[in-house]
C-alpha cells in the first residue's frame, strides 16, 4: 500500500463497497483489503469527509455509499435551478416555485444586508430521494458564509438553513423542521411567503409560529413577495448554535457541489 497514491487507496476501498448503498462493516473492509487499522482509517475518513461514504451502525461500525452524491457532480445534477429566472407570480402558491426567486434574493440582498463577506448558496430541496440523515434533515436552501470583524480576531464561518413555506403550507411544524436542521447548521430560519392580502387572515396563526420560534431559537422571515427584498421582514432573530464540527462537515459534503466545496476550502487557505 505504501506505493499507492491517495487516489489509488480511495479507489481500492470504494471497490469493496456496494454501489447500491448496502452497508459493509469496517472490519470486513479491512480484511478484504488486507490493511491495518492505521492504513484503513485515514482513507475511510477522507471518503466520509468528502461525502462519498457515510458512517453506519453495527459492530465495529459500517459505511455505505452516498447515492447520487454531489461530490464530483456538476451543479445542474445537484438540482440547482437558474436563480436568475423567477417563475411567474401565479405559480408562487407551490413551494418549489419559491426556491429560485428566494435564493436569488438571498444571494443578491439578504447576505449583503446581514454583513457577510463571502457566501455560497445551494438549493438543497431538489436533490431527489437521496438519503440525507433522517426526517427533516434536509433544508430547502442552505448558505455557507464567511465574515470578519475589525475588533474580533479570526474568520467566522456559518452555515445557515432555510425552511421555505407557502402561506397555505405554513404551520407550527415548520419551526420543528427548522429546529432539526440545527444538528448540522449554525442558524436556521423559517422563510414564509405571506402575500399582503393574506397577512391579516393569518395573523393569529403567525403569532403562534413566532412564539414557538423564539422558544427554540429559530429565525422567521416573512416575505410579501418572494422576489422583492423590500417586502421581506425578519420578525424573529435566530440564536446561533454550535453544531458538532463533524456533522457540519458531513452536511456540507452531502449538500454542496464539488465546485462549491473547492471554493469554500479556499476561504481557509
Amino acid at each position: 500500500m505504501d506505493a499507492m497514491t491517495l487516489e489509488d487507496q480511495e479507489a481500492a476501498l470504494l471497490k469493496q463497497v456496494p454501489e447500491d448503498g448496502t452497508p459493509v462493516g469496517n472490519m470486513a473492509l479491512m480484511r478484504a483489503l488486507r490493511w491495518t487499522p492505521l492504513q484503513y482509517w485515514p482513507v475511510r475518513n477522507r471518503l466520509v469527509e468528502r461525502g462519498v461514504l457515510e458512517r453506519g451502525r453495527g459492530k465495529g461500525g459500517s459505511v455505505h455509499r452516498v447515492l447520487d452524491a454531489t461530490v464530483g457532480a456538476p451543479a445542474a445534477a445537484a438540482g440547482v435551478p437558474d436563480v436568475s429566472i423567477a417563475p411567474p407570480q401565479e405559480d408562487w402558491e407551490r413551494e418549489k416555485s419559491l426556491y429560485a426567486p428566494m435564493a436569488k434574493v438571498i444571494g443578491e440582498s439578504w447576505v449583503a444586508s446581514a454583513g457577510f463577506d463571502n457566501h455560497i448558496i445551494q438549493v438543497t430541496a431538489q436533490q431527489g430521494s437521496r438519503y440525507t440523515g433522517g426526517k427533516w434533515s434536509r433544508p430547502d436552501l442552505a448558505v455557507a458564509t464567511l465574515s470578519t470583524y475589525p475588533y474580533v480576531p479570526g474568520r467566522h464561518f456559518d452555515v445557515i438553513t432555510f425552511e421555505i413555506k407557502t402561506s397555505d403550507g405554513l404551520d407550527v411544524t415548520s419551526v420543528y423542521e427548522a429546529l432539526a436542521h440545527l444538528r448540522s447548521a449554525t442558524r436556521s430560519y423559517v422563510l414564509a411567503h405571506v402575500p399582503a392580502e393574506r397577512a391579516s387572515q393569518l395573523e393569529g396563526h403567525l403569532d403562534e409560529i413566532f412564539a414557538e420560534a423564539k422558544k427554540h431559537g429559530i429565525g422567521v422571515i416573512i416575505a410579501g413577495k418572494p422576489d422583492d427584498y423590500d417586502t421581506w421582514e425578519e420578525v424573529v432573530d435566530p440564536v446561533r448554535a454550535d453544531p458538532d464540527p463533524r456533522r457540519l462537515n458531513e452536511f456540507l459534503a452531502k449538500q454542496f457541489t464539488k465546485d462549491q466545496l473547492e471554493q469554500l476550502a479556499k476561504w481557509f487557505k
